[in-house]
């Protein structure tokens, strides 16, 4: 994923920082239409109070730019969705700033200014377009200047009226605006996180895409090649060895045209490739196909198809070559399964069969040739079942890895992590920060709790209880570990709004009632909070049966409903909150696996390239100019065979011990070979993941030793890791033996033995 060129709170923003940026400001564009509508009538009514142009002015300023942000938020570039943000910020302040000109009647008394109850709303905003220490600045300047402003059209500015407004109102508009700033910086934590995942699962597909082409190659080199260079060696037929010579070239021109993904077989094309696998090879070999249900749909990419057939060829091959016996009349037959989804190849004969235990390791027909070549295939098996005397049977085995009837690419698996897309965590609804967001939520329900104390002061005690309620309330909702929070927890906070009220309410006259419900605004914080942990359906009902309560137990009736409409603003929020993130959360999690997704296909395709052109550059100068000229059908000189049998025993050799093929150390193992003596190289991984200088240590003995031998026989061998030696040198010559140990740190040892 690549970072956006434009910044959101003081983060670079990269796709899933846009995207919650933009949710966010629908959010709050939402709210603010929502509570326009509400205060509309109270404005209306409130305009009397000030000069004419004044409401008219703030309100289409304030309510229109969130009504932009609503309508455009998804729709215009993210600058200018924050240029929106910034509008109703800077909205609010200067009609903030421009009240107290306004104000030509101070006849409000105990109702609050309309004005005030929107100072969440512009904190919140200016949350998306400046850094935090600027959002946190106009936060206080906002709930300030709106809590002066109340104080004033009220009649004048008291103090302790005015560290209650300032309280209640910091701590929704805190809450908001800390909220915002935690989402975008969380998805600005996704976005690098996401970054690096895709970096990590390239580097993987990579890594794995060149395995998979190196053993793809060290499978033909020792299929096709090796065995056409030995055969050459050993002066077989000319014309069956340039057949296989122009096969094998035409296999490297086209792989270097058409790469590692071609077409697609269907059932018939797959029997018809392997059939015909068969019948170049021995065409007197039994050969039949089974076709179950499901398998007209059957599609096999080329290139498994192509590996499979592989795999098949030196079955038959190595049956042809080790099946037989003396007086033994060998019979074969090749079985091919196709079904839905499925691929089963079964290679039988009843021939010598062999101790598969007792296979060498440096013998690579059936290990490397099959076992490996199939496991390398994705999907893919092989098994070999043999036995002294009692035949051979090689299985092959394709599953279709979708489980469907479309081909499906396969690599290292990739995913965007669970954790990243939690919504209480990107919400900071957990640990430290979790535990911060309630006491602040608590402070600012106590503050609302005090408000009502000082109106009604001989009812402190029920207050204090339904304070208690609401706040075991608060703290259930942060502390339960469990999303959405399980339906008997939500039903028990959903119920201490109604009951709340009703007990700080009780014997209290509806004329006693003044500025606000305080249990209907601090339920409403509760039940936002448990709309956003899933349970918008509890909130709701919360809120509806609280204000039934204010309806008809405290006798409010219309006005209860006209007291509550802001906290049903609130509890809309929550909802609208936990749908717009859930539904923005999935979408940038379906963005992160399919970006990962292509930038593994991208790393694969890469990978494969690159490793594809270097395997063909090395053999298009180590063996075409030799298969060349076998291809040519005339039969090679004495000294073409030899090459040919030197040529055979290096690539030999870089199968099995690819560290060791460095061309100094090619140079001396053909030397040592052009003087009669027998040189196996094995590499079992020690070097690996060792310095360079280590290597260089080991190769450079390696060489020593092969320098001096003009006999005999020398068997190099790096040890898998973990070993307490390193590497081995055994040189069995005549009248010798020595055996030379190399250790971890380079040091050599040499163990004589003259017998």
């Amino acid at each position: 994923m690549t970072a956006a060129p434009c910044e959101v709170t003081g983060v670079r923003a990269g796709p899933a920082a846009t995207r919650i940026a933009r949710a966010a400001a629908l959010l709050i564009g939402a709210i603010g239409v929502l509570l326009g509508l509400v205060v509309i009538r109270e404005a209306w009514q409130e305009a009397r109070l000030l000069a004419w142009w004044w409401t008219p002015l703030a309100g289409t300023a304030v309510f229109g730019s969130c009504l932009a942000l609503a309508v455009l938020a998804f729709s215009v570039p993210l600058r200018t969705v924050r240029w929106l943000c910034g509008a109703v910020a800077v909205a609010l302040l200067g009609s903030i700033a421009l009240a107290p000109l306004a104000i030509r009647q101070p006849e409000l008394h105990n109702d609050p200014f309309w004005l005030l109850r929107t100072v969440a709303l512009g904190a919140a905003a200016g949350a998306l377009v400046w850094r935090p220490r600027v959002a946190a600045g106009a936060l206080v300047l906002t709930v300030a200047g709106g809590a002066l402003v109340n104080g004033m059209i009220q009649g004048g500015v008291r103090w302790l009226p005015f560290l209650l407004d300032f309280t209640r109102n910091f701590g929704i508009a805190g809450l908001l605006t800390w909220g915002l700033i935690t989402v975008v910086r969380a998805a600005a934590t996704i976005d690098e996180e996401s970054a690096r995942a895709e970096r990590d699962i390239a580097e993987v597909a990579a890594a794995d895409a060149k395995s998979r082409e190196r053993s793809r190659f060290s499978a033909i080199i020792h299929d096709d090649v090796m065995s056409t260079l030995l055969d050459a060696s050993r002066g077989s037929d000319a014309t069956a060895l340039g057949r296989e010579a122009r096969k094998t070239l035409r296999q490297f021109d086209e792989f270097r045209r058409i790469g590692e993904h071609g077409r697609a077989l269907d059932a018939f094309g797959a029997i018809g490739m392997l059939r015909a696998t068969v019948s170049a090879i021995n065409p007197g070999i039994t050969f039949r196909s089974k076709r179950l249900t499901g398998f007209a749909r059957m599609q096999v990419p080329a290139d498994v198809c192509d590996t499979i057939a592989s795999a098949l060829a030196e079955a038959v091959r190595n049956s042809l070559r080790h099946g037989g016996g003396a007086g033994r009349r060998v019979h074969r037959e090749v079985t091919v399964t196709v079904g839905t989804g499925a691929l089963r190849v079964e290679m039988r004969d009843n021939g010598a069969g062999f101790d598969t235990e007792a296979v060498p390791a440096h013998r690579l027909g059936v290990r490397r040739s099959i076992l490996a070549r199939m496991s390398d295939l994705p999907g893919g098996a092989a098994f070999v079942e043999s036995a002294p005397g009692q035949g051979t049977t090689v299985t092959l085995v394709w599953v279709h890895q979708g489980g469907g009837d479309a081909p499906a690419e396969s690599g290292p698996e990739y995913s965007s992590g669970a954790g990243r897309w939690e919504l209480r965590g990107l919400l900071g609804l957990r640990g430290r920060q979790g535990a911060l967001v309630t006491a602040v939520l608590l402070a600012t329900i106590a503050s609302m709790a005090v408000s009502n104390i000082r109106s009604i002061p001989a009812n402190h005690v029920p207050i204090v209880i339904a304070y208690a309620l609401i706040a075991v309330a608060t703290v259930a909702i942060a502390a339960i570990d469990t999303d959405p929070l399980p339906w008997p927890v939500a039903v028990a906070i959903a119920a201490v709004g109604p009951v709340s009220t009703e007990l700080a309410y009780h014997d209290v006259g509806a004329a006693q009632v003044r500025e606000f419900i305080w249990t209907v605004y601090a339920i409403s914080l509760v039940l936002c909070l448990l709309a956003v942990r899933g349970r918008g359906g509890y909130a709701t009902v919360g809120i509806v049966a609280t204000t039934l309560v204010a309806a008809f137990g405290i006798g409010l009736g219309a006005q209860a409903i006209s007291m509550s409409m802001t906290p049903l603003v609130i509890v809309v929020a929550g909802i609208l909150i936990a749908a717009i993130a859930r539904s923005t959360l999935r979408a940038l999690r379906r963005l992160a696996d399919e970006s990962a997704a292509r930038a593994a296909a991208q790393a694969t395709l890469r990978a494969q390239g690159e490793e594809r052109a270097r395997q063909l550059d090395n053999l298009d100068d180590r063996a075409r100019p030799m298969l060349e000229r076998i291809a040519g059908g005339d039969g090679l000189t004495d000294s073409e065979r030899y090459e040919s049998r030197l040529l055979e025993a290096e690539l030999r050799d870089s199968l099995r011990a690819p560290t060791l093929t460095t061309t100094g150390l090619v140079a001396a193992t053909r030397g040592a070979r052009g003087r009669g003596v027998e040189v196996l190289l094995l590499d079992d991984g020690g070097l690996t993941e060792a310095p360079d200088t280590l290597v260089a240590t080991v190769v450079e003995e390696v060489a020593q030793q092969l320098d001096k031998a003009n006999a005999g026989a020398i068997t190099v061998r790096i040890l898998p890791r973990g070993r307490p030696v390193l590497a081995t040198i055994l040189v069995d010559g005549p009248g010798e033996m020595r055996r030379i140990e190399i250790d971890h740190d380079g040091g050599t040892r040499t163990l004589i033995d003259h017998g």
